[in-house]
């Protein structure tokens, strides 16, 4: 018996060592509570995190203190809808985050709508940044980086949560990137796991920025959008025409999404934001979508032929600037007009 039990632990060992350091070294920031950091301060090099991830733990560790009741949805399309911008649409006491996350679904939307209810939440005020393409996404909960909240998911339980994050761990390069990051950062950084672009962040609104371009983009527009730049992100063909996209399935989320913020009574608006490179929304869904929401709710950008198809408006391919995202809220809160006298240009 002991002989056995001797063999066992040193065949397990590799696997319990791995659990061991996966615990201790946490490197994906899932295990040990959230610090209130997304990147830790100073870092130059990290992991890509999983901004849905962040924003629940963000909430759960600020919200006691801020009573958070406004809150901005959507993909990673929606975080440079900023905070600060925002607020001065808002009622002069709203507090307010981001509650967004990378490649965001209806179904996460719906599911952190849920979560913050269940939660106690009031939701008096919301801004979804909903694309053309969240009508047809669905959850990657088997992606790290996509993977929904255990709180927010029926259908992530933490055992799922953390079995997919331990598989990834056991990756070689990512193990031995733990332990011995400057060996490694190179392979890291080649095969996509970890990103030198590092954000500057207001944790207590749990909204990222990129401080540098947007004062470059400021004061000397040329030195961001150089030749290369430009020549990187260039549409490689002409758009097709726009086909419609939302099922019964997607038009009963859709729905689910209005009645939850109708028993809140929460004032919102829903921005279809103008995407580089991407197909405008059809008029078929855009017809659906105001017949949910409400033609006093919903404000289609995706068309306009400036926006859409000029990357001086852009970081890169798809993501506007935080200037241009506070003139949408601007003409969105206004009269919703300015786009089409030209104004915004």
């Amino acid at each position: 018996m002991r002989r056995f039990i001797l063999l066992t632990l040193l065949a397990l060992a590799p696997v319990l060592a791995l659990v061991a350091v996966y615990l201790v070294k946490d490197p994906f920031h899932v295990v040990r509570p959230y610090n209130g950091h997304a990147y830790q301060p100073g870092d130059t090099v990290a992991l890509t995190v999983n901004t849905g991830y962040v924003s629940v733990e963000s909430y759960k560790l600020y919200d006691p203190d801020r009573h958070y009741d406004s809150f901005i949805f959507g993909s990673s399309l929606s975080g440079y809808y900023r905070i600060d911008d925002w607020l001065t649409h808002l009622p002069p006491r709203a507090s307010a985050c981001h509650f967004n996350a990378s490649r965001e679904t209806l179904h996460g939307i719906l599911n952190k709508l849920h979560y913050l209810t269940d939660c106690g939440t009031t939701i008096n005020n919301a801004l979804l940044i909903i694309e053309d393409e969240m009508l047809k996404r669905y959850p990657l909960d088997n992606d790290i980086l996509y993977v929904q909240h255990p709180s927010t998911a029926a259908n992530v339980s933490w055992w799922k949560f953390h079995q997919l994050y331990f598989n990834a761990f056991r990756r070689p390069q990512i193990a031995l990137y733990t332990l011995f990051p400057s060996l490694m950062t190179h392979r890291v950084l080649a095969e996509g796991f970890a990103t030198t672009d590092i954000p500057d962040r207001i944790e207590a609104y749990n909204e990222s920025y990129y401080g540098w371009a947007d004062s470059l983009i400021a004061v000397n527009p040329p030195a961001f959008y150089t030749p290369e730049h430009l020549a990187k992100y260039s549409l490689p063909q002409k758009l097709m025409p726009c086909p419609d996209k939302i099922t019964s399935g997607v038009e009963q989320r859709l729905r689910d999404i209005a009645d939850v913020l109708s028993q809140h009574e929460a004032n919102y608006l829903v921005i279809i934001p103008p995407h580089y490179g991407y197909e405008a929304i059809s008029s078929d869904d855009l017809a659906v979508m105001t017949s949910i929401f409400g033609a006093n709710r919903v404000f289609d950008y995706s068309h306009d032929p400036v926006l859409g198809n000029d990357l001086h408006y852009y970081y890169d391919d798809g993501h506007l600037i935080a200037a241009q995202c506070a003139r949408l809220m601007d003409d969105a809160y206004g009269d919703g007009t300015a786009i089409e006298a030209g104004i915004l240009r």
